[in-house]
């Protein structure tokens, strides 16, 4: 066995695919297995099949299987060398460090160690630096929630972070694409200066970029202003559209609450689970995109966005509405007390009063009604509906749309027919407006265009992989039966020679086959209902039955050939080549299928 091999075996050994996949996907007991929904479609109802016994998934909806590998290849878009990275470290298995260099650890594993090395450069300089200590205290931060978000700071030097990273041994050229540089006229300088450091963490906590704060509003380099906040730029580890700040800590509360908190920034986000809403993420300077939506998905359907009253908040409250419905999201909204954030009304008022907001939060209908200033100023009500329908005409699921617009119809106190009316004119002018998009749902069912699901494929030849898999100690009798040849189907056959090669399990098969035999082989290995639930009963028997059908077919395929050749010869007067091929038809006919 290769070491690859062997690396992925320990690595399965030490984990449970319940538990590595349950870190993205909430997951509910069902029978022996776990159900959630899909993270590769869209989907309302779960179809999403885990098996602890088996060590695999299959998604019965969109058709797509594997074990842990096969899952974090896709869901987080890792190379197989990754992948087997990020596992091993979860699992505690020690690559040799032979594979670490074939693996090609390469650029992002080596930004993510200097991230890494980096923000402890900034944690380390926090301690002896009473400014920046007084700075949070003020803030309201304890030494506990330094500690939990791993906040640092940037000493005000040119050079502090560059001289200890080459004393580790990086280059100059790395640190500068990492964006923790900057080149100058003079040669390289510290990005981040004097400022607070909060580490960025993609979902397996690793540190992948940094946002740095000024601790005075007037702080000032020269003659420019800085800005208040910096962040890292985008790398080939860190794009911001795809990470959430404090998601990597929020998971599990998202799941047990069953709902996200999207909050502006930074302090918010720790503020907030200092008082013990940890469920709060933000967007790192930028608006809610697809990406922050789907990411969401993997722990909820539930989200609600906590905006600033005034005219910027609502107008980035109303981007974030359209994103996240479009993510097939249910979207509430919380408005906070003008001049107020959740940093600030957390420290002011206390958990109560959040708290007491929260449950006091909008639907989307009434958030648009309020966002308009009511419906009683002249021609209110049609602005307020002809602003909410674009949005009500995004959502996917028709029902939801329905409901919003009778609501919508309720609150502006117009007959529902209008309301209906203006939103199929919405949509109809959407259409037109811009060129038509894939929906989530579309682009997240391609797994199932890798190959027909098992459904679709010959039945007989799916019973007979299944025996194999369900009834190992037939193995034997079923290869003495029964070859490759015998099978039609490309994917069954492939596998099927796997089989007789001595992969008889799929926890053994998977790790040779392909992704569309991976999607077959699970789905096989996951199907609750048994051919011989409803033929015999009997597997032997099944077998021998699934025999004689494979090759009734298959010598029925030969005679319809034969008699297409009989007639060709008939037409030509080939008398010789005639009387061969009738030869072959009488000696077919006389087999017994």
């Amino acid at each position: 066995m290769s070491s690859y091999n062997n690396d992925q075996e320990e690595i399965k050994s030490r984990l449970d695919i319940v538990d590595v996949i349950s870190e993205y996907v909430s997951l509910k007991k069902a029978g022996q297995n776990w159900k959630g929904l899909c993270p590769f479609h869209a989907e309302k109802t779960p179809s999403f099949m885990v098996s602890p016994s088996k060590q695999i998934y299959h998604c019965f909806g969109c058709g797509s299987g594997g074990d842990i590998f096969t899952f974090l290849i896709k869901n987080e878009n890792l190379s197989f060398q990754e992948a087997l990275r990020v596992l091993a470290k979860k699992a505690g298995v020690s690559l040799q460090r032979t594979r670490v260099q074939t693996a090609a650890v390469g650029l992002k594993q080596s930004l993510l160690d200097l991230h890494k090395d980096a923000a402890l450069f900034y944690q380390q300089n926090l301690k002896p630096n009473t400014k920046p200590l007084n700075y949070l205290k003020g803030r309201g931060i304890t030494a506990e929630i330094q500690k939990r978000f791993s906040i640092g700071y940037a000493p005000d030097t040119w050079d502090a972070l560059l001289s200890y990273l080459k004393k580790k041994g990086y280059k100059a050229d790395l640190i500068e694409k990492a964006g923790l540089v900057t080149k100058g006229k003079k040669g390289f300088y510290d990005t981040f200066r004097n400022r607070i450091i909060f580490p960025i963490f993609d979902m397996r906590g690793e540190v992948i970029a940094f946002g740095g704060r000024v601790m005075s509003e007037s702080t000032r380099s020269g003659d420019k202003a800085m800005p208040k906040y910096l962040n890292s730029p985008e790398t080939p580890i860190f794009s911001k559209s795809r990470v959430l700040y404090g998601l990597d800590l929020a998971k599990e509360t998202i799941k047990k609450t069953g709902f996200v908190i999207f909050v502006e920034g930074y302090l918010d986000v720790i503020t907030s689970h200092m008082y013990g809403f940890a469920n709060a993420v933000a967007p790192l300077g930028t608006a809610l995109t697809p990406e922050h939506g789907k990411l969401i998905k993997r722990f909820t359907q539930d989200a609600v966005i906590v905006f600033d009253g005034d005219a910027s908040g609502i107008k980035a409250a109303k981007s974030g509405i359209s994103v996240l419905l479009e993510c097939d999201l249910n979207v509430k909204v919380l408005s906070m007390p003008l001049g107020e954030d959740p940093d600030s009304l957390l420290k002011k008022q206390g958990k109560e009063a959040f708290d007491a907001l929260i449950r006091k939060e909008q639907s989307i209908v009434d958030f648009f009604v309020f966002a308009g200033g009511g419906s009683q100023q002249e021609g209110g009500a049609r602005l307020i509906a002809r602003e909410a329908l674009e949005i009500i005409s995004r959502i996917p699921d028709s029902v939801l749309q329905g409901s919003y617009t009778k609501l919508l119809a309720e609150r502006l106190g117009i007959n529902e027919l209008f309301i209906r009316e203006e939103l199929g004119k919405v949509k109809k002018r959407l259409r037109t407006r811009r060129p038509q998009r894939p929906d989530a749902a579309s682009v997240k069912e391609s797994p199932r265009v890798s190959g027909a699901r098992a459904s679709a494929r010959p039945r007989d030849e799916m019973y007979i992989l299944q025996l194999v898999l369900q009834f190992p100690e037939m193995a034997e009798s079923i290869f003495s039966t029964v070859s490759a040849d015998d099978l039609d189907d490309s994917v069954a056959r492939s596998i099927f020679k796997k089989m007789e090669a001595g992969l008889i399990s799929s926890n053994d098969l998977i790790s040779e086959c392909s992704e569309e035999e991976k999607n077959l082989l699970t789905a096989l290995s996951l199907k609750t209902e048994f051919a011989f639930d409803t033929e015999s009963g009997d597997p032997e028997k099944l077998l021998a039955d699934c025999v004689k059908r494979i090759r009734f077919r298959k010598r029925q395929a030969l005679l319809n050939g034969l008699q297409d050749k009989i007639k060709k010869a008939e037409s030509e007067k080939d008398h010789h080549l005639l009387k061969t091929l009738q030869r072959e038809h009488q000696k077919l006919l006389r087999l017994k299928g």
